[in-house]
């Protein structure tokens, strides 16, 4: 996530790791809330309300980013 509030990463390129991770058969993600909960809004990270328009911005991405850390 830090890498995505810096803007080093495309939010694409976070959106497809984390998707390919929640769809690995082999690993259990389910079963640790804070992981899955990381992994499913990344996921989500380069959803668009619109062309060009994205739903979520970096202030999103900096308070998932914050509750890491709670």
């Amino acid at each position: 996530m830090v890498a995505l509030v810096l803007g080093s990463v495309r939010r694409e390129e976070v959106a497809d790791w984390a998707l390919a991770l929640i769809k690995d058969e082999s690993a259990d993600y389910s079963s640790d809330a804070t992981l899955w909960t990381a992994l499913d809004r990344l996921a989500g990270a380069d959803l668009q309300q619109g062309p060009g328009v994205y739903l979520h911005d970096e202030e999103d991405f900096r308070a998932w980013l914050a509750d890491l850390d709670n």
